[in-house]
């Protein structure tokens, strides 16, 4: 195993601690939150699907880029899982049950819907698409379902107050490998990412990522702490599972994990000063 297949499974067990901590904290009734709510759930996949790919395509027409980086852009436009999770939104039960039900949401829209999108992507381009839902359920399945369902059991095993305990441990920890795993990639590909700078690349990646900070801070709803939940999960996704996608969606691939990477990077470099920001004049 080379040192950035590894460093990709680091990556991949990250978003499954992230969302296996999050089961662990998650009521039964908080998995189909966003359906009994469904307007809300609507606005979330209006922001996460619609507006940030529509994004994603507008900003390839107007910067020549590479068709890694557009390969990249859409791959990660529609992955369902954000790679940090704000904890004061978590620990909050209400906000909890939004972020749980927009986990499950996101996931199942992303099944049905990134087949059709990355199609059309593809024909726009005209990049060679090959693109398998089954491949994709797989990957949602490793990285969504199995963490959620292990949770729950973990939650009725250790009960209520000690899973909530492991939770917040096991959310640091999937910080910290998330965080190495990406810095390490980012190393390992550098001379890849280089390939794919210029061109307008990195304006490119900072708009898409304001636009998804701004799609979900204004379709979340009145809740503020909601508001923070989606404007993170539609403008940073993780890159563990926008590189599944990519690399079974896209004959044309090679670089397409080196500018996720780039592109997840600066996702999360603009969503933490955000987040800095709202804590600063949180009232």
């Amino acid at each position: 195993m080379t040192l950035v297949q590894a460093m990709k499974l680091l990556v991949l067990l990250s978003v499954m601690l992230t969302v296996f901590s999050l089961a662990l904290r998650a009521r039964a009734g908080d998995f189909l939150y966003l359906f009994r709510e469904w307007r809300l759930g609507l606005r979330a996949m209006v922001a996460m699907f619609i507006l940030v790919p529509a994004a994603a395509i507008l900003m390839a027409n107007i910067f020549d880029l590479k068709g890694a980086v557009k390969i990249a852009l859409v791959a990660l436009a529609f992955s369902p899982v954000p790679p940090l999770l704000p904890r004061k939104q978590v620990k909050a039960g209400g906000d909890a049950a939004y972020i749980t039900g927009l986990l499950v949401a996101a996931a199942l829209a992303s099944l049905i819907l990134a087949p059709i999108g990355l199609s059309l992507t593809g024909a726009i381009y005209g990049v060679e698409t090959q693109v398998s839902r089954s491949g994709m359920a797989v990957t949602l399945g490793l990285t969504i379902a199995l963490p959620l369902l292990l949770g729950v059991l973990g939650q009725r095993v250790l009960g209520e107050g000690r899973a909530a305990a492991v939770a917040g441990p096991l959310s640091k920890v999937a910080n910290i490998l998330f965080a190495i795993g990406v810095l390490a990639l980012l190393v390992a590909l550098a001379p890849a990412i280089g390939k794919l700078l210029g061109d307008g690349t990195l304006v490119a990646l900072v708009v898409m990522s304001l636009v998804g900070l701004g799609a979900g801070w204004c379709l979340a709803g009145d809740s503020r702490d909601n508001r923070i939940v989606l404007a993170l999960a539609s403008a940073a996704r993780h890159p563990g599972v926008a590189i599944g996608i990519a690399t079974t969606s896209f004959a044309e691939a090679k670089l397409a994990p080196a500018a996720i990477i780039l592109a997840a990077a600066i996702n999360t470099l603009v969503a933490i000063p955000f987040l800095k920001w709202l804590h600063k004049h949180e009232s």
